[in-house]
């Protein structure tokens, strides 16, 4: 039997030896990132439910967004975004502090940076 690429690095003999032997797939923490990043581009657990949505109806996101599949565990989350974390309300004075910091972080990338031996 042969086995793809992605089979091959994701799935792993069962050490137990009820499975006989069999294929099981491997713990996705004992899986180095590069590995898993090459196989599955959602990298946001969201966006990961949102794609199974998609998958379970037929990539039709109209569809998505009218499921009565009440029952399942990812239908709060079927938007892609977590009704249960609740939304941030920041003060005038928040918002500006955030956009300095944004305006610093993006003007501290523009400036070109010395490297150690010009320094030297």
């Amino acid at each position: 039997m042969t086995f793809t690429a992605k089979e091959q690095e994701l799935l792993e003999v069962s050490a137990s030896e009820t499975d006989g032997g069999e294929l099981i797939g491997k713990r996705p923490e004992d899986v180095p990132s590069e590995i898993l990043s090459r196989y599955y581009r959602a990298k946001n657990p969201l966006k990961a439910l949102r794609g199974r949505c998609l998958d379970c109806c037929c990539d039709n996101a109209a569809e998505v967004r009218k499921c009565v599949s009440v029952d399942c565990p990812s239908w709060p989350f079927r938007m892609g975004v977590n009704p249960l974390r609740k939304k941030q309300q920041l003060s005038e004075e928040q918002k500006q502090r955030r956009t300095a910091q944004l305006r610093a972080g993006a003007e501290a990338k523009l400036t070109p940076r010395t490297s150690k031996s010009e320094v030297a």
